[in-house]
């Protein structure tokens, strides 16, 4: 039995999501080093401030403009959001996560200063949220390290929050794993969904799916695809 599995037999009632909600802040409470969340990150040159640049650059490279509205789903606490944040016009960067946590704690990380100056909106995700945001009509959403997070139950909730965000002319780029097999649980917080799911759910709400860059993933001991996607509306702009 996994831990999810023992920690919602005693939870009943409760997602995946508070599930991994509830580890992350536990963690970071204790001043655990994370890979991509807190101030504490792993890697010797993962510097926090640092941390996330290059990956941010890539989304300028694709056509991110100053002037833009960008959503970060699943921002976490602002490793890859202090660079948007810092880019972006006052009140242009949208960051959105399933914990009240790690947004305060990214607050914090990013100083009161750059707070104050650009407004960032944080939002705990939800329905109203999602609308909110939506209504912003955003150039561009990004999604890094999230995908192998969701959990499958919740894959068609997170597709379909990214395509209402991003509507008819924005396009959502999303940076994670996957699989061309059947979705497989690989550990306790993650997963390789099989892309021809992803495709069909995408599909379905009259989006399209590219790949933009894959390569093998050797951090798995399974066969598993590692990169970046894209998803636009049928009709949307393409960069």
């Amino acid at each position: 039995m996994s831990s999810f599995e023992k920690w919602q037999s005693r939870n009943p009632s409760k997602s995946f999501k508070e599930f991994f909600a509830e580890v992350t802040e536990k963690k970071l409470r204790k001043g655990k080093a994370h890979a991509s969340l807190g101030r504490k990150l792993l890697g010797n040159d993962n510097v926090y401030g640092k941390s996330g640049r290059e990956y941010f650059e890539r989304l300028v490279d694709r056509g991110l403009g100053p002037n833009d509205t960008c959503v970060d789903y699943g921002c976490g606490t602002l490793r890859v959001g202090i660079h948007a944040i810092n880019y972006l016009g006052a009140g242009a960067y949208w960051g959105l996560d399933i914990s009240d946590f790690l947004l305060e704690e990214g607050r914090k990380l990013i100083g009161e200063d750059l707070w104050n100056a650009k407004r960032p909106n944080l939002r705990v995700i939800s329905a109203q949220s999602v609308a909110d945001v939506s209504a912003a009509k955003p150039a561009m959403l990004f999604s890094s390290r999230v995908l192998i997070h969701v959990h499958p139950d919740d894959l068609s909730e997170y597709l379909d929050n990214v395509m209402t965000i991003i509507g008819d002319t924005g396009e959502a780029i999303i940076t994670g794993k996957w699989t061309e097999n059947d979705t497989r649980q690989y550990s306790n917080q993650s997963w390789l969904h099989r892309l021809a799911t992803i495709n069909d759910l995408v599909e379905a709400r009259g989006g399209t799916l590219d790949i933009l860059y894959e390569c093998e993933s050797k951090e798995i001991h399974q066969p598993a695809k590692w990169g970046t996607l894209r998803i636009a509306s049928g009709s949307g702009t393409r960069r």
